[in-house]
């Protein structure tokens, strides 16, 4: 029910410093010793969530907690488990605080008492692990209920909300109808951004604190050339013959295996010199890659879209993504040929994670423009990645995505989702080769360098603890 669990020895700290620079490593060094003194000699700053791999908050979690180690920060990270219950409790609470009804079931005193009846268990094995001094940093809904179960043996308890909705619903009301009474003795609360803030605990201490990009994990780092080819032609988006044989690469020191080919629905890769436009997204309702799908076989007159999506049979316990992909696949086999022939639909093997990051990475920085139209989102971390590789984006005027794009500046909005015509629109103007799209490419990448690394998480926590 409880594990820690293990990341990295070493952290990417001296690339990370030369990245941001001088003044800005400074404050780095700064927040971590400000951690440590509030630490005293016997503390811990503990990341708790519900998956140690798959998903934003872990990966964020294997860049962050070497990190702080490397700056002398005692850090750890521990998963929780729970029954299936307990899951589908949860997977009802995302959707809720998404604005949607999710599987349409109740979230009443039932299933609070379901949900804490699993997290004692939790609290049980990891007071165990707790120290009086420690500080204790809460992901998600998943965690909630550990607030009082293990708030008076530590320091300080603080619980991060990395979902939410731009307006509230009938729906996100009774999520947050769930969860408002066991957060009323957090320390602070931490929402990706302000928006998201149910009004209810805006006069809570609250932070604001997003997501940050890892810059030198294999999703994100610097590709050659020839590993960028090979990438792409396990992808089915090179007109090159396909690896038979598994291939590993140098990731700077850190070798990864491309052992996979992904599934790929297509009539062939795009020509030599089309234009890619691609989105890279669970295969989700809220993701809306049939959207996509629709939007640019109906209104963008030339190039290549590519919709790319884990492999909805590596994940068994998420049936959705396999109805949402083959909604795809059949929204696709109605196309007419000419249509058709601009579309793969790609389902990534999902086997090896590094494998999977290397294959996503060669695909943005193949891409001419990166789409994400979303319906809601949370922050949508996919764009600033996407951003981090000079590319402009159009996305989704919703959720955290606003945090990262003006409009015009550093990437391309559609301030309605299901407006299909001007998403069109917009991505033609992305696929264009133009000296207005490189510079805003360049403006973009800038834009995430400056306000989306891992510093800032150091500096804003310590902000927050000390505060």
């Amino acid at each position: 029910m409880l594990t820690e669990q293990a990341t990295a020895n070493t952290a990417d700290r001296e690339a990370l410093e030369s990245l941001i620079g001088p003044e800005r490593a400074a404050r780095l060094r700064e927040a971590a010793d400000s951690i440590k003194e509030r630490l005293g000699a016997g503390g811990t700053l503990w990341h708790v969530n519900s998956t140690g791999a798959g998903g934003g908050v872990a990966e964020m979690l294997h860049t962050v907690i070497p990190l702080y180690r490397s700056l002398g920060v005692p850090a750890r990270w521990a998963v929780i488990g729970g029954d299936d219950r307990f899951f589908s409790i949860t997977k009802r609470l995302y959707g809720a605080l998404y604005g949607s009804i999710g599987d349409g079931g109740p979230l009443g005193d039932a299933e609070r008492t379901d949900y804490l009846a699993n997290l004692t268990t939790v609290a049980d094995a990891f007071r165990e692990l707790l120290g009086p001094d420690d500080i204790v940093i809460l992901h998600d809904f998943q965690t909630t209920g550990l607030i009082d179960l293990l708030g008076k043996d530590v320091a300080a308890m603080y619980w991060r909300c990395h979902v939410g909705v731009d307006e509230q619903t009938e729906a996100s009301t009774l999520g947050w109808d769930f969860l408002t009474p066991l957060l009323d003795h957090a320390d602070g609360l931490i929402f990706s951004v302000d928006w998201h803030v149910p009004p209810r605990l805006r006069e809570r201490p609250v932070t604001i604190l997003p997501p940050f990009v890892a810059p030198f994990i294999p999703k994100n780092r610097d590709l050659a050339p020839d590993v960028i080819a090979t990438a792409l032609a396990r992808s089915g988006l090179s007109t090159g013959p396909a690896p038979t044989e598994p291939t590993t690469v140098d990731l700077g020191g850190r070798p990864v295996h491309l052992n996979h080919a992904a599934t790929v629905v297509s009539v062939g890769p795009p020509e030599p010199g089309q234009p890619i436009a691609a989105q890279i997204s669970r295969w989700d309702r809220l993701k809306d890659m049939h959207g996509v799908l629709a939007a640019f076989t109906t209104f963008v007159p030339e190039g290549y879209l590519a919709l790319v999506g884990p492999d909805p049979a590596s994940i068994p316990d998420d049936i959705e993504q396999g109805v949402w992909f083959q909604r795809c696949v059949t929204d696709w086999q109605a196309l007419p040929p000419d249509l058709r022939a601009r579309v793969a639909l790609i389902c990534l093997p999902m086997a090896d994670l590094s494998e999977n990051a290397v294959l996503v990475n060669a695909i943005q920085r193949a891409a001419t423009t990166v789409t994400q139209k979303s319906l809601v989102e949370g922050f949508g971390l996919t764009v600033a990645e996407a951003m981090l590789k000079s590319r402009v984006v159009v996305a989704s005027a919703v959720g955290g995505i606003r945090a990262q794009i003006t409009h015009g500046d550093t990437g391309l909005l559609v301030t309605d989702p299901t407006d299909l015509a001007t998403f069109g629109s917009l991505v033609t103007t992305a696929l264009a080769d133009t000296p207005e799209n490189h510079t805003m490419g360049v403006r973009a990448r800038r834009h995430i360098l400056d306000n989306f690394l891992p510093d800032r998480e150091v500096v804003t926590t310590a902000q927050m603890i000390t505060t």
